[in-house]
C-alpha cells in the first residue's frame, strides 16, 4: 500500500512526497521494489502502470491526467493550460487546472512544490545542483506569475532530499557552486571533501527573488539517509524514484 509524506504548502492544494512503502527483506535489494512510477530509470512497465493506477486514485484524477516528465536536469518549465504540451525535458510545470496533477521524480534532488492559492495557481520542480545553478526556480516562479501569480502570495515545500551531510562534493565544484548560489558550502573538518547543502542554496534563491523563509517549508528527510526513499547515491542510478505530487483543489 502507497505510503506518503505530506507537504505543508498552504490551502487549496494537495502536496506529498512518496516513500517505498512495505518493502520487505526479500525485496530489498531490488532497487525498484516499493512504490515508483518513473518511467526512464530502468523499472518494469508492469510495476509502473500499477503505481500510476494507485496515485491516479489518490489523487483523484485519471491516469493520463497525472503529468510526469522526462525530466533531465533542464530549467525547462511549461505552462499546463488548456492543452498538455509535450512533457520531453521538462523539470518544471505549473497549472491552474484542478483535473490534473503534477508529477516530479527524484532520488536524493530537490522536488519543490510551489503554491498561490489566493489566485489558484501551482507548480512543481525538479531541483537538482544543475538546475538550481541554472535557475530552475526563477523559471517557475515566473511561469507562475505568467499565469496571474503573485511573489507575495507564493508558498514553497521542499520535500525529501539528500542532506548537506550527505552530499559530498569536490572543492572545484563547491567553490563554483557557492560563488552562484551563495553561502551553501559546509565547513570541511575533519572530511577529505566538502559538503554542500542544496536546501539552503534553495531557500536563499528564493529569498532573492523575494520569498520570505516565512513562506518556506523544508520537511527534515534526507533520502539518502532515510531507508524509506530511494536514493541515487545510496542505491545507484538504476532504482526507484520518490514522486512528488501536488495537485489544486477545487476552484478560486
Amino acid at each position: 500500500m502507497m505510503e506518503i509524506l505530506k507537504l505543508e504548502v498552504g490551502d487549496r492544494i494537495v502536496a506529498f512526497s512518496t516513500m517505498r512503502g512495505n518493502v520487505s527483506q526479500l525485496d530489498a535489494p531490488n532497487p525498484y521494489s516499493g512504490f515508483n512510477v518513473c518511467h526512464y530509470t530502468g523499472d518494469d512497465a508492469t510495476h509502473i502502470s500499477q503505481c500510476r493506477s494507485e496515485l491516479a486514485k489518490l489523487t483523484e484524477v485519471a491516469v493520463d491526467r497525472l503529468l510526469i516528465p522526462r525530466q533531465t536536469h533542464s530549467v525547462n518549465v511549461v505552462i499546463i493550460g488548456e492543452e498538455i504540451p509535450d512533457l520531453e525535458e521538462v523539470d518544471g510545470m505549473v497549472t491552474s487546472r484542478d483535473d490534473v496533477a503534477l508529477v516530479v521524480n527524484t532520488a536524493d534532488c530537490l522536488p519543490i512544490v510551489f503554491n498561490d492559492s489566493k489566485h489558484g495557481i501551482v507548480g512543481v520542480a525538479h531541483g537538482g545542483w544543475r538546475g538550481l545553478y541554472g535557475g530552475i526556480i526563477e523559471s517557475t516562479v515566473t511561469a507562475m506569475t505568467v499565469l496571474g501569480a503573485e511573489l507575495q502570495e507564493i508558498r514553497v515545500a521542499i520535500g525529501p532530499c539528500i542532506c548537506g551531510d550527505c552530499y559530498e562534493v569536490d572543492e572545484d565544484f563547491a567553490r563554483r557552486f557557492e560563488e552562484r548560489m551563495g553561502d551553501c558550502v559546509i565547513e570541511v573538518g575533519e572530511r577529505e571533501k566538502p559538503h554542500v547543502d542544496l536546501r539552503r542554496a534553495a531557500v536563499d534563491c528564493l529569498g532573492r527573488i523575494g520569498i520570505a523563509k516565512s513562506k518556506i517549508n523544508v520537511v527534515e528527510e534526507c533520502s539518502r539517509c532515510d531507508e524509506r526513499f530511494f536514493s541515487a547515491r545510496r542505491m545507484g542510478v538504476e532504482s526507484g524514484r520518490i514522486a512528488t505530487v501536488v495537485k489544486k483543489v477545487g476552484k478560486v
